[in-house]
């Protein structure tokens, strides 16, 4: 039979080629072709190259910083600070080498860049075609640069989708750039490859596959079989056209994880599942400590494409969480993450298939090893850090901002970061050898903030940051099972979300309900121990770094909804 699942809470590696500086450079006109589709000719087609190569590998060159320069009209610039935290698109002008491409759509991008009053350097998301259509930047429909001030700061993202490059396993393609704006040095930032259109093309060979994203979490985020197809648009967004019909798609795949029984499981997932890419995923989220995945502690930040033949791949998506511990003072990275039981939350019923198998388990347990081995030994992490920190030394050099990584406040400059992340690699690596070598008889009980076994306990309580508490807090969805929230975020750079809830109309006794980390979290859905019929009450607030360690933030205001 099936096992029964518990429920609780809680691009390539290096590029290829630079283009040219001539202009009558072949690999220059390849180049400029692709800035705005068009129909190759007859000639182009039946004589292909003898080696095809991607006009976009040359920005996703690892071994430089590019030039990056925006320009964006004064007041235009101020309408982008005025609508915050409304992110809206401004007209710019964008240039990189000997391409320069008027009218391209400029925004910021993610909720850190969205608070008015932040000291950080914002994100940037570029868009070719917003205002041209059919425009291009070397076949790309977007840039995303990331402002890399969270745990993983400018390091952690580059490192490993560097290490899942050389794995073979599907990733966004990311690089560094040195950001001009108006003239003005603006910057380093991590220029993370989009999962789009033109990134199914690049991959899969073709753009009209399923795309799905799973941003923040809701109905389905840990792929449990849901009633009905539809019910997983609480979680999941349709990327692609072909995903706007196919919600009966995803919902086969959590049939697959819900029914299969153990002895047709393995079959069953190589022919529906990219396995080994997922189970090689897993292993290097849990040695870098990328825990706000799937894998992690809060299944969010992913995608998952199906191509035209029925074949599901899980693609990681905002990998610049990683090589901490002790996230948000509640997330036990090291304590919490057993590299040989690698189940730090459930539900996930795609890992406790895989690890509840003796096969699937023996092959992670291998696989986990070797990569342990040839990318995550302290050597090798110290290395790859120390020339990842030497490639954008200068341009460091140069930028405005704070040397900070803003959710470990106790990294201060980045010779600091570096110091800690190294520190991070080798307990992790050590801590891992050992529970690879000698596994315990059966999966740890996953831990959280407050979980016993946890040394530090709960996270912060409830404090006087008022001006950050979290407001608007709403119920949009009452039904048997779940109630689903959402609240106003106020706090861009908080490290996670604390939901509290208490039983009765008029009950005060509010406990931590379900945490969240992140700094990106506006709903969520409460699942846990609900009684049709009694009364709940919820409320929320943010953990944020301060000088002297996390803290609370102010509650939003309290709602009630009795249970279906």
């Amino acid at each position: 039979m099936a096992r029964p699942l518990a429920v609780d809470w809680v691009g390539a590696f290096t590029g290829l080629l630079m283009l040219a500086a001539c202009a009558d450079d072949p690999v220059q006109a390849v180049a400029q072709d692709a800035i705005v589709a068009a129909v190759p000719d007859v000639a182009d087609e039946e004589t292909p190259p003898p080696e095809a190569v991607d006009p976009s590998d040359a920005i996703f060159d690892t071994s430089v910083v590019h030039a990056i320069a925006l320009e964006i009209a004064p007041a235009e610039l101020q309408a982008l600070h005025d609508a915050l935290p409304t992110r809206i698109y401004v007209p710019a002008t964008f240039h990189w080498g000997d391409i320069t491409l008027s009218e391209v759509a400029v925004r910021y991008k993610g909720n850190s860049s969205s608070n008015p009053d932040s000291p950080y350097k914002r994100s940037f998301l570029i868009k070719f075609g917003e205002y041209i259509k059919g425009q291009r930047f070397l076949g790309l429909r977007r840039l995303a640069l990331d402002n890399g001030i969270q745990f993983g700061s400018l390091f952690s993202e580059r490192l490993v989708d560097d290490v899942l490059a050389q794995l073979g396993v599907p990733v966004s393609r990311s690089s560094y750039v040195a950001l001009t704006l108006n003239g003005a040095a603006h910057g380093v930032y991590v220029n993370v490859e989009r999962i789009d259109k033109s990134f199914m093309e690049r991959r899969f060979g073709s753009g009209d596959g399923l795309l799905y994203k799973l941003d923040t979490g809701g109905a389905g985020a840990a792929l449990e079989l849901l009633p009905t197809p539809d019910d997983y648009q609480g979680g999941f967004e349709s990327k692609s056209s072909a995903a706007d019909t196919g919600w009966a798609a995803l919902r086969d795949l959590c049939v697959l994880l819900d029914e299969t029984e153990d002895d047709a499981l393995v079959q069953a997932l190589e022919t529906a599942l990219n396995l080994d890419a997922f189970i090689d995923f897993t292993a290097v989220a849990v040695f870098a400590g990328a825990f706000d995945q799937y894998t992690g502690w809060n299944p969010h930040n992913y995608y998952l494409h199906r191509d035209q033949a029925g074949r599901w791949t899980y693609l990681p998506w905002d990998l610049d969480v990683g090589l901490a511990d002790n996230a948000f003072q509640c997330i036990p990275v090291l304590d919490g993450w057993n590299a040989a039981w690698p189940l730090p939350k459930l539900p996930r019923p795609l890992l406790e298939r895989i690890l509840h198998h003796p096969e699937l388990l023996a092959r992670y347990r291998q696989r986990a090893g070797v990569i342990l081995e040839e990318h995550f030994h302290p050597d090798k992490v110290h290395a790859r850090l120390d020339a990842l920190y030497a490639l954008i030394g200068d341009a460091l050099k140069d930028d405005p901002f704070p040397a900070v990584r803003a959710t470990n406040p106790e990294d201060t400059g980045y010779d600091s970061i570096i110091a800690s992340m190294k520190a991070f690699a080798g307990a992790r690596y050590h801590q891992a050898r050992a529970e690879l070598d000698v596994p315990q008889a059966t999966a740890p009980l996953p831990q959280d903030c407050g979980s016993p076994g946890q040394p530090n306990g709960q996270p912060p309580p409830p404090g006087a940051l008022t001006e950050l508490s979290p407001t608007e807090l709403a119920i949009v969805k009452n039904e048997p099972g779940a109630i689903a929230l959402t609240w106003t975020n106020n706090a861009p750079n908080a490290g996670g979300t604390i939901v509290q809830r208490c039983t009765g109309e008029a009950c005060e006794s509010f406990a931590n309900h379900i945490g969240l980390p992140g700094n990106d979290h506006t709903e969520t859905t409460d699942t846990k121990a609900l009684t049709a019929g009694l009364t709940y009450r919820y409320r929320v607030y943010m953990i944020v770094p301060v000088q002297g360690g996390p803290q609370g933030t102010g509650v939003s205001n309290a709602v009630t909804a009795v249970a279906q």
